[in-house]
């Protein structure tokens, strides 16, 4: 008891330590480690993260216990050093093993030989996302295994293989019977480092012991369809892959306050279907009756009439055992908070889905009349605030090109012999150059192009930019629907889509982004879209009109040119800025009556602590009919969520008007293309003569 308070009292060792070490320009850090598993994902991440925050140039060596070695591996941004003679549970000597090692102790400004990572780095939990970083040379280590071929692969880790925490086991004679229940067309591959009990099923494969670390992990994400595990380092590590492996994961907790989730964040790997079955009075109470219901196939019929898909089981039945498994790997990779929204629609609309999205009411909403222009003040202290470094960007570019006939990821459509991308960075880079700063900026993708994005900038070398200042995060899609609320599928894959722009505050957040760029004391997120290489992504009169006025939200805007333009229009509802969708203000015969002043030109300024308030907030989604893909003539419902539907969730919202002709060209299709390649050039022309 006293030792808890006096932790409360005193300042965190490993902040002190590093804060010493930064004023006394140390650099060169040695940690050892001869524990668990499971802590170099839930602890020790977090430790070389906290350690690159406050010394980005840091070199960090572990000395561990030989076997591991293959954890280590994954943990990004660091060496290690391995101990042949260590042992788990056996006290050391750091200094006397460095020594048997002939390995100079001076070698390193800190020695650090006991880590206390539930300690230190308690405040990581529910904030940071652990992600271990995956190879692809790792891939070929499943290759060496034979594996039943026409099976569904079913991993299974019967034991704990700890001295510790027994209450964390599953009965063996349950294991058993659920082998023995198991369908004819399904194999368990056992995983584990020791062959305890024995199994003699036939549709067992027993790799215990005959894997290393790396192997297994390898055969979870490469052959593998089901994972059941325990409360493990094995759990742990394969969780908290960076890794994009649809897969279903069902882990058996004895107790709500260990390990992942006790961590409580999402995994990485955003193809998980994570099940946790908690029975805090003991694994016992869980039935093979009940876990066999959580497996193939049980599983997938209760899921698919659970989401109204019934019309899928009976097909699903009649697939090949190679459809089947290509089939689960769609099912697992779906978002289920954004089936929930989904099936929300369709259990409480007894209608068609094309009569669900309600035209908004109109009654109470008026066009908003004014919108201050920035000032010289407002560019002064836009300046400032990006001196500061106080200005981070985010590029909404999570589309496809589809209606410019470009089959690839909107951003990297050219426009003037420069992709989107290219034209953003350049401005980014510039501004850079002017102010002698260093921005940070990152890209909401989708599944569909996020791949392609960063294999785009990996291969251009992040064009120039630092690593660690452009990151990456991925927003969620939906399937596309039919009138009835179906599934689209072709080819046995179900057909999907990024479900909008108002998805970026829970995305963002899960991201660990906002905890990066909250450490780095980033205050406000310049918010843009991917379609306009007219803008001016760190624009310092708009950041210094949203400092200046004090607000949440600043909402760029310009005036509407006509009453029909295929934009947003900015109105007062109840004293508050509301934006109206332009799918609202074609359904709405009182909303063009209005006659709107402003438009939305989808950039914002944002303050950083506004995503944390939103990311919970669960916006509607709207239904609009899109073609679902780019050759096809296929037209199916589109579920989508706006960004600025979140504003009405926050504080103060403001807005600010700037000159069309300015800063807004947005590539929406063809049609747009010559006129968007004239404003570039006069802007080039324009900056030519100001250089």
């Amino acid at each position: 008891m006293l030792r808890k308070i006096k932790r409360k009292i005193k300042k965190n060792p490993l902040d002190a330590l590093l804060k010493k070490a930064k004023k006394e320009n140390k650099k060169t850090f040695l940690l050892a480690w001869n524990r668990a598993l499971g802590d170099i994902s839930l602890g020790l991440f977090a430790v070389v993260y906290r350690i690159y925050e406050y010394i980005p140039d840091a070199k960090i060596t572990f000395l561990i216990r030989e076997d591991l070695s293959g954890a280590f591996e994954l943990l990004d941004g660091i060496d290690f050093i391995k101990v042949s003679f260590w042992q788990r549970y056996v006290p050391f000597d750091i200094y006397h093993t460095l020594n048997l090692l002939n390995i100079d102790h001076k070698k390193y400004d800190v020695i650090i030989d006991r880590v206390d990572p539930n300690y230190w780095v308690k405040w990581q939990i529910s904030t940071i996302t652990p992600k271990l970083k995956w190879k692809k040379d790792f891939d070929v280590l499943a290759d060496k295994f034979n594996f039943p071929k026409n099976k569904i692969v079913i991993a299974v880790q019967p034991s704990i293989e700890t001295k510790h925490s027994p209450w964390r086991e599953y009965p063996i004679k349950y294991f058993k019977e659920l082998f023995s229940k198991a369908q004819s067309d399904t194999v368990f591959v056992l995983l584990g480092t020791e062959k305890k009990e024995k199994f003699d099923s036939e549709n067992i494969l027993d790799l215990r012991g005959k894997t290393t670390l790396l192997e297994a992990l390898s055969i979870l994400k490469n052959r593998c369809d089901y994972f059941i595990s325990l409360d493990s380092g094995l759990l742990s590590l394969f969780y908290y892959l960076d890794i994009d492996s649809p897969m279903k994961l069902i882990a058996l907790w004895g107790s709500k306050d260990v390990g992942v989730i006790k961590q409580n964040v999402k995994s990485p790997n955003k193809n998980l279907m994570y099940l946790p079955l908690v029975f805090e009075k003991g694994l016992q109470n869980l039935k093979p009756d009940e876990l066999i219901k959580e497996i193939y196939p049980l599983d997938i019929e209760k899921f698919l009439k659970g989401n109204n898909q019934t019309s899928l089981v009976e097909k699903f039945k009649k697939l090949s055992i190679p459809k089947k498994k290509k089939f689960l790997r769609e099912i697992f990779s779906l978002d289920l908070d954004v089936l929930k929204k989904q099936k929300a629609f369709k259990t409480s609309n007894k209608r068609d889905l094309k009569k669900y999205d309600k035209v908004l009411d109109s009654d109470n909403i008026k066009p908003l009349k004014i919108s201050k222009k920035a000032n010289e003040k407002d560019l002064k202290k836009g300046v400032q605030t990006l001196k500061k470094q106080k200005v981070a960007l985010i590029i909404l570019a999570a589309g496809q090109g589809t209606r410019l006939g470009f089959d690839k990821a909107k951003g990297l459509f050219k426009v003037c012999n420069k992709t989107l991308f290219e034209h953003l960075l350049d401005k980014i880079k510039s501004k850079q150059e002017k102010l002698n700063i260093k921005l940070y900026l990152s890209i909401m993708t989708s599944e569909i192009n996020r791949r392609e994005i960063i294999s785009f900038f990996e291969k251009n070398k992040n064009f120039g930019f630092e690593k660690d200042q452009i990151d990456f995060f991925k927003q969620p899609s939906a399937p596309f629907l039919d009138e009835k609320g179906s599934w689209i599928t072709d080819n046995d894959k179900i057909l999907k889509a990024p479900d909008g722009n108002g998805s970026i505050f829970k995305s963002f957040c899960e991201s660990n982004i906002f905890f990066k760029y909250k450490t780095k004391k980033i205050k406000y997120i310049s918010t843009v879209p991917i379609d306009n290489p007219l803008l001016d992504p760190f624009d310092d009169a708009f950041i210094g009109f949203h400092v200046n006025n004090k607000s949440d939200v600043t909402i760029k805007c310009m005036e509407r040119k006509s009453l029909d333009e295929k934009q947003g229009a900015i109105g007062l509802q109840d004293g508050k800025i509301k934006i109206i969708e332009y799918i609202h203000l074609n359904k709405n015969l009182n909303f063009k009556k209005l006659n709107f002043k402003f438009s939305n030109s989808g950039i914002y300024l944002i303050n950083l602590e506004a995503f944390q308030e939103l990311k919970n907030v669960k916006l509607k989604y709207h239904f609009v009919k899109k073609r679902v893909k780019n050759d096809t003539e296929i037209l199916a419902f589109k579920a989508e969520s706006f960004i600025f539907e979140g504003f009405e969730y926050i504080g103060k919202v403001n807005t600010m008007q700037a000159d069309f002709d300015d800063f807004y060209a947005p590539l929406k299709d063809k049609t747009s293309l010559q006129n968007i390649e004239k404003l570039l050039l006069l802007e080039k022309a324009s900056s030519s003569v100001l250089k």
